[in-house]
């Protein structure tokens, strides 16, 4: 139908960012070159759906040469709102994008989504053209909610860096060989691609921890 499943808020039991990794591999193994075949059949629909959260928040944060291709929408009805002055529109929220977007419904995408336990929200392709980053930020904690990435296009110069409070970034170089990654959004972390090729990932936010047991 187009809507991600979802949970009531109150049966989510979340873990602090300082109880959960850096990274983490989960169990999900998918199949890139399926996911690769979607974006390239619909990128041209695609380009269309820069949300607010890509306009508003991400933006200072990155080179020209970083793209963000939503593929989820802000669903209608939604009420999560963070608890941060100045945030408090629904379309701030990530939690509130659960509509899968319409070009991509029945694809494989759409299958890849649903795979994970917890209930996924906002989703997303991005491609890091050569020379591309995205400066060191903080997000928000994974109380909120928790990121995955799976890397379907990769080099050995393209890396993400976590740095917890008062202690070294640490780097990863994730493979794009079928796996994907927990990362640990609530700490200071950044990307960036100083390959010659291009670096694409799917990212998705979801709402609650159970794949990372």
């Amino acid at each position: 139908m187009g809507l991600i499943r979802f949970y009531h808020r109150e049966s989510i039991q979340m873990k602090k960012r300082n109880e959960l990794p850096n990274y983490k591999k989960i169990t999900l193994t998918i199949d890139k070159n399926k996911i690769l075949k979607v974006l390239e059949d619909n990128k041209d629909n695609l380009v269309q759906y820069r949300d607010s959260l890509n306009v508003k928040c991400a933006t200072p944060y990155l080179s020209e040469l970083y793209e963000q291709i939503p593929i989820t929408e802000l669903t209608e009805g939604s009420d999560y709102t963070l608890p941060l002055a100045g945030h408090r529109d629904v379309k701030y929220d990530e939690r509130n994008y659960t509509t899968l977007v319409k070009c991509l419904r029945g694809t494989y995408v759409e299958e890849v989504i649903n795979m994970f336990k917890s209930p996924a929200t906002r989703a997303r392709f991005i491609i890091k053209k050569p020379g591309a980053h995205i400066l060191p930020h903080m997000d928000y904690d994974t109380t909120y909610s928790v990121r995955y990435f799976i890397p379907l296009k990769t080099n050995e110069w393209s890396f993400t860096a976590v740095q917890r409070k008062d202690e070294q970034p640490e780097l990863l170089n994730m493979k794009a060989d079928g796996s994907v990654y927990f990362v640990n959004q609530g700490y200071t972390h950044s990307a960036w691609n100083f390959g010659k090729e291009d670096c694409i990932r799917l990212v998705v936010a979801v709402n609650g921890q159970e794949d990372l047991h």
